[in-house]
């Protein structure tokens, strides 16, 4: 028998969300990239990061100013 390769635990951690988040992760798979059905850790990867950069970026454009 060959080998089994078994995700590595160590790189990997899951979350619980609700049955509307669910759902709403799964439409955006189809959506965020025409022509291409990404996963749902893709999705939640590129949302995380967008905003991540987004907040980098506002971060930048407003440091050193006073309101």
């Amino acid at each position: 028998f060959g080998k089994i390769n078994m995700t590595d635990k160590t790189k990997y951690k899951s979350v619980a969300i609700d049955h509307d988040c669910y759902k709403k992760i799964e439409e955006l798979a189809i959506s965020l990239n025409p022509g291409v059905t990404l996963s749902r850790a893709q999705v939640v990867r590129i949302l995380v990061n967008n905003k991540c950069l987004e907040d980098e970026n506002y971060s930048y454009e407003h440091e050193g100013r006073l309101n």
